[in-house]
């Protein structure tokens, strides 16, 4: 019975087509359907984040790679990848200041007509200084600049000529920049019209650099800017803030007239500013903002001179629920630091980055229950602190470890829900995470068994830069 079952399955297998893996068998819409999920289709998300490098990107120009390698599995696979113009949208060149090879001159021309008429987004890392018709690389790229969606530059300031030409950028949404300034000597303040003609334009992330060039941009119809001040046209004015629902400013320069103005932005959720050269061009911006449904607010300043003043009025005028707090001022001291967050009684995320903090800096913070209904601490919905960049005297994280120990520890026969219930049961909100510098990794063996104990209940524990994380 058993040899006539082996002959039986012999001569079945004998008769069957050649063996294939069963992704082989799957139609065209099912395939495209995958591809929709491969890492590279999400890269947009990841533009608005920072300027993407084709030296970190996938490069289109190598055969081996993606997406190229997904014609190699089979004719079907490679049928449908070629079907599919999202996976041949991805741009990701750099252009050197050699001449390049007609190879790859071909690869890009095959590259960009299997993405037919589709949106392209666009990653470019140009150090070419000559003349764009005189790259083969370049004079083929500008002809699809109607279809670029995103754009990723980062160039040579000295490169920057070679886009004058171009516009318009009918269908550009995001802008990222990086100009890369590499002489010793100061840089000119060039004005630039590259992308002035861009109707759809909502999006510019300007990466800081030593470079000083002016562009003249869309400012009015801006969701979403990232940038320095210096890049700013004087006479674009600051009004066109009031339209942003994100901004970071980088304050390297001085903006005329901006002092002397007021500025509304109802719908601005997130708002950082970081300091580049001097302590009143901080102070000059805070005070013309008003920002009702702020949620998220980071400075970042070289000194505490009238800082505080202003940020108490932006709060003041704004009256917004803040739910996120970032400062990096070097010596904050706890009256100022206090004064701010009296008025941000809902923050449920505090960064404070300072140097040699005192003990009175975490005292009002302690959570006493004996004491908290006629006397309640400050930071009563607080989940996360980052301390990680800040350095403390000795007597200081001795009390930050008791304000921690208040925020987490449970009493005997208490429950977490009615020790930590919140403000609305006369209580707070338990602590999820902090981070502490890394110097408490080498504090006393006694605290080290403490700070290891919380991380075995639960919460969640860090070290700044400068060590392992490890307890």
């Amino acid at each position: 019975m058993s040899s006539s079952r082996s002959s039986s399955a012999f001569h079945y297998s004998a008769h069957l087509p050649a063996s294939k893996s069963p992704a082989q068998y799957l139609p065209f819409d099912v395939l495209n359907e995958i591809f929709k999920y491969l890492p590279d289709l999400q890269l947009v998300k990841e533009l608005e984040a920072e300027v993407i490098s084709p030296k970190t990107g996938p490069y289109i120009l190598r055969p081996e790679k993606y997406p190229w390698s997904l014609s190699r599995v089979c004719s079907a696979w490679r049928a449908a990848a070629i079907y599919e113009p999202r996976l041949w949208s991805r741009v990701h060149l750099e252009v050197g200041s050699r001449q390049p090879s007609q190879g790859k001159v071909q690869l890009l021309q095959l590259y960009l007509s299997r993405s037919r008429n589709s949106n392209l987004s666009v990653s470019l890392h140009c150090t070419w200084t000559g003349r764009a018709r005189d790259n083969a690389l370049l004079t083929m790229l500008f002809t699809t600049i109607g279809r670029w969606q995103s754009l990723s530059l980062h160039a040579l300031a000295i490169s920057l000529p070679l886009f004058n030409a171009l516009g318009p950028f009918p269908m550009l949404e995001s802008l990222h920049l990086y100009v890369a300034h590499q002489a010793k000597t100061p840089p000119l303040a060039n004005v630039h019209h590259i992308f002035r003609h861009a109707p759809r334009l909502h999006t510019i992330r300007h990466r800081h650099s030593d470079d000083r060039s002016v562009f003249m941009m869309p400012l009015d119809q801006l969701k979403v800017y990232q940038g320095p001040t210096s890049s700013i046209p004087p006479e674009s004015g600051c009004q066109w803030l009031s339209n942003l629902q994100w901004c970071a400013l980088a304050v390297n320069g001085q903006q005329p007239g901006w002092d002397s103005m007021e500025v509304n932005a109802p719908h601005m959720r997130e708002f950082s500013i970081q300091e580049r050269v001097h302590a009143f061009n901080t102070t000059a911006i805070l005070d013309i903002l008003t920002l009702p449904v702020l949620e998220v607010l980071r400075v970042k300043s070289a000194g505490r001179d009238s800082l505080c003043d202003s940020i108490t009025g932006l709060l003041d005028r704004s009256m917004c629920i803040l739910t996120e707090l970032c400062l990096d001022i070097p010596d904050l001291i706890a009256p100022i630091m206090n004064a701010i967050l009296i008025l941000t009684p809902q923050l449920v995320k505090l960064r404070i980055t300072s140097k040699r903090l005192l003990p009175d800096f975490v005292e009002s913070w302690i959570y006493d229950p004996k004491t908290h209904a006629d006397n309640p601490c400050i930071l009563q919905h607080l989940e996360q602190l980052d301390l990680g960049r800040s350095t403390f005297t000795p007597s200081a994280e001795i009390a930050l470890l008791q304000m921690v120990r208040s925020r987490w520890e449970i009493p005997e026969k208490m429950t977490v829900e009615k020790y930590f219930g919140g403000p609305a049961v006369h209580s707070i909100v338990r602590l999820r995470s902090i981070q502490v510098p890394y110097k408490f990794q080498r504090t006393k063996r006694s605290q080290k068994k403490i700070l290891r104990v919380w991380k075995e209940e639960g919460l969640d524990i860090q070290f700044g830069p400068g060590s392992q994380n490890r307890l």
